[in-house]
């Protein structure tokens, strides 16, 4: 009886859970899969040998990828990290002079609709207002600066001076917030300037 025998590589999954596709642009689930050789016999694996690596792939394109691609944040934790910071933002800015009006409760509610794409109402704003601690904004945008690029960095300054200005006019205290903001989102002091000055030309 001729007997066939080699060796051959062969994957199986290890685990999978969501990612963001480089190919597709967009969060997708994918498995992450482990290499190894196999001896064979009459060309079926028979006893697994040497470990050949690990890799991801995308389970909509079957692109495959290094393990790293994992570290890559997915669209739903940009989106949870941006909703935590606009929300601390809102509060931030409209205590910082030290009184809230009505006109800052309803530009605040509405620059976290808008920038979060989320609901969010005055009794949201008002449980934020009770919770959320101004101290504690720094802690929660430098996760932020490190997703954003300097667009998003921009538009979450501008959103800020916004809120700023919503009671009528933009206090000292006010600024130094949001120049604590721009620090915090990895802003060099002079586009930190430059976004505040254009915002109040605006304003």
């Amino acid at each position: 009886m001729l007997v066939i025998f080699g060796t051959r590589g062969r994957s199986h999954t290890i685990g999978s859970g969501q990612f963001y596709c480089p190919r597709e642009g967009g969060d997708r689930s994918y498995e992450h899969k482990e290499a190894r050789r196999y001896f064979t016999l009459f060309f079926l694996p028979i006893i697994p040998l040497d470990r050949l690596g690990d890799y991801i792939e995308c389970t909509s394109c079957k692109s495959t990828y290094y393990t790293n691609v994992l570290e890559a944040p997915t669209g739903a934790t940009i989106q949870d990290v941006m909703t935590q910071a606009i929300r601390h933002v809102a509060v931030a800015l409209t205590v910082a002079d030290g009184h809230v009006d009505a006109a800052e409760r309803r530009v605040a509610t509405d620059v976290v609709r808008q920038f979060a794409n989320v609901e969010y109402g005055e009794a949201d704003f008002d449980d934020d207002l009770n919770n959320l601690n101004p101290a504690h904004l720094v802690d929660n945008l430098e996760e932020l600066g490190g997703i954003l690029n300097d667009h998003g960095k921009e538009a979450v300054l501008s959103a800020s001076m916004r809120l700023a200005a919503s009671d009528g006019s933009i206090d000292p205290t006010e600024i130094a917030v949001v120049e604590q903001i721009g620090e915090a989102l990895s802003m060099t002091p002079a586009h930190v300037r430059g976004v505040i000055e254009t915002a109040a030309d605006r304003s």
